[in-house]
């Protein structure tokens, strides 16, 4: 009998501290997968898409991509939307307004060149 209460005390515990070790583990992976999704700074945007980042979700390359830009067919917020749904970018970028500034600052310059 005392063995019996002994291997079920042993077994609660057991299961008592590795509960929390995997409820923390889990927490972690979240937290890098979030991480994961806000990567991409708008440099990094605007020069991938030149270079067929995102081609598979409709934002051409190269000197298609420059004459869409130069004819508005592709904004800033074209391209941080595409981010979005690529999984590149947080869906609050599409409300950052200093964010899309920046990739907006960069696309007028790509035009002027």
């Amino acid at each position: 009998m005392k063995r019996v209460l002994v291997i079920a005390i042993s077994m609660i515990a057991t299961l008592g501290i590795s509960s929390p070790l995997l409820a923390q583990e889990k927490v972690t992976i979240n937290s890098r997968e979030a991480r994961n999704v806000v990567k991409i700074n708008p440099y990094n945007l605007v020069t991938g898409s030149y270079q067929g980042r995102f081609i598979d979700q409709g934002i051409p390359s190269g000197g298609r991509f420059l004459a869409a830009v130069k004819s508005k067919k592709i904004d800033a917020h074209d391209l941080v939307e595409t981010a979005v749904s690529a999984g590149r970018l947080s869906e609050d970028t599409l409300n950052d307004k200093s964010y899309l500034s920046h990739v907006k600052s960069m696309l007028n310059n790509l035009d002027k060149n």
